[in-house]
């Protein structure tokens, strides 16, 4: 596959593409070094190294969020992952929670992988639209860091809360809440002009809004001619001053053909550092448990050809069910050879899955949830769905199932039995000398939904 579709932007990221280089063409690898760096637009490596790489690095005050999107040409057959750095004053999560993505348009299929990262769950079909996807997210950001308002779908943004109060001539047109305010206002993005018409002056006297052009230009398509208003209910007492200035303070909307982000392969999967920092965290993220014990946190149960068991006594949210069960599918993939890591990660879901069915009735759980929890292949765009480039992306994946399973479930022998398997699986990818084979996923089976004997 060809590699010229790679432009790398950090010194980590020139060194993975001198690898597939000098893999590639058969080059040594200090000439792969240059051609990387070269790619990266700089002379040669030593020159990537003094412009990026050398020295200690100034401190930033700025933090930084990374935005990184996935895309297959299915023509060219041709893959990879765009990534979209850009400076944050605060925390993405002090900015805008997980919860509040969908109601935005910029980040509706977006999820949050770190305190630092953010991706998109759809894998764009091209290069180019995959820039464009990581630059509509980082406007939204952009827009939302500068004025601190968050996403909503509340109908009581329109006036009177009736969406027949739409004012006129709106397009591209969304919600937004200032927590500050404690109140709403609505944002419209029209191709058509830049000024606010007649009509949308009679509809602001009528219901006492007010509507502003905004000095900074949008988040829809500002490099293709749309505008940014912003509307408000005056008749609250609230102005616009204070987020047009702040707009107008605010860096230039950031569009594709500025781009300056990184291009790179799809594996091995982009990981922030904040990510990283998170999931080890996580991972030592033990509850105290005192002496050994806690038979008291778990009850008996029973299934369909298997006996009397012991679960814990509380219950895994759904999500938290879900975010395991995808990361045991993906530690399934590319270990068929190691039975020491199938057996056991094997046995750890069969458990869980089973737990599940204990915890959740049919009408809080539906089959349609239930059967994708544990079993089934991983979506094709998910990026836990490729063979890993080495065995450390799966060790990474089992200590973040362990810390979920800590935080979630009381100390108690059941929980015991599965945080040993999950050990004894990272123990045998420690000690495994192959690397990691290309393969495919581990195709649906079928799954039948006991009735589980509380």
């Amino acid at each position: 596959m060809s590699n010229d579709h790679i432009r790398p932007s950090s010194i980590e990221g020139i060194k993975q593409l001198a690898k597939r280089l000098k893999k590639s063409d058969g080059i040594a690898h200090a000439v792969a070094l240059n051609k990387a760096a070269h790619a990266a637009g700089y002379e040669n490596y030593m020159h990537a190294l003094r412009a990026i790489g050398g020295g200690n690095p100034a401190p930033q005050s700025l933090l930084s969020l990374y935005i990184s999107v996935l895309w297959r040409d299915r023509t060219t057959k041709a893959t990879g992952c765009e990534i979209l750095r850009m400076p944050l004053g605060k925390p993405l999560d002090a900015l805008v929670k997980p919860a509040q993505y969908g109601a935005s348009r910029g980040l509706g299929t977006i999820r949050r992988e770190g305190p630092d990262h953010i991706t998109d769950m759809h894998t764009a079909s091209s290069q180019e639209l995959a820039r464009e996807a990581a630059c509509k997210a980082a406007r939204a950001i952009q827009f939302i860091a500068a004025t601190g308002l968050v996403p909503s779908n509340a109908k009581r943004s329109f006036p009177g809360g009736d969406f027949q109060n739409r004012m006129p001539g709106s397009d591209h047109d969304a919600a937004w809440y200032d927590p500050a305010a404690k109140t709403f206002i609505r944002t419209n993005e029209p191709y058509v002009s830049n000024s606010v018409t007649p009509q949308q002056q009679a509809w602001a006297s009528r219901y006492g809004w007010a509507v502003a052009l905004s000095p900074w230009k949008g988040m829809y398509r500002p490099d293709n001619g749309t505008w940014l208003f912003l509307l408000a209910d005056m008749s609250k007492g609230y102005s616009l001053e204070t987020i047009i200035s702040r707009l107008a303070k605010a860096q230039a909307p950031i569009v594709v053909s500025n781009w300056d982000g990184e291009s790179r392969p799809i594996t091995p999967a982009f990981i922030s550092p904040g990510q990283a920092a998170e999931i080890e965290a996580k991972s030592r993220e033990a509850k105290p448990i005192g002496k050994r014990g806690g038979a008291h946190n778990s009850v008996e149960y029973e299934m369909f050809l298997t006996g009397p068991r012991r679960r814990p006594k509380t219950r895994m949210p759904i999500d938290g069910h879900e975010s395991v069960g995808r990361l045991l599918k993906s530690v399934l993939i590319g270990t068929e050879e190691r039975a020491g890591v199938q057996r056991r990660v094997d046995a750890t879901r069969c458990e869980l899955d089973n737990w599940v069915q204990c915890e959740y009735k049919r009408d809080e759980l539906s089959d349609q949830v239930f059967f994708d929890l544990y079993y089934h292949e991983l979506p094709e765009n998910d990026p836990l769905s490729v063979t890993p480039a080495s065995w450390d992306r799966h060790i990474t994946s089992l200590d973040e199932v362990k810390a979920t399973l800590i935080r979630h479930y009381p100390e108690c022998p059941p929980l015991r039995d599965l945080l040993k398997k999950t050990d004894l699986a990272i123990a045998s990818l420690r000690s495994w000398k192959a690397a990691p084979a290309r393969t495919t996923q581990v195709r649906r089976q079928h799954i039948n939904r006991g009735a589980p004997t509380l």
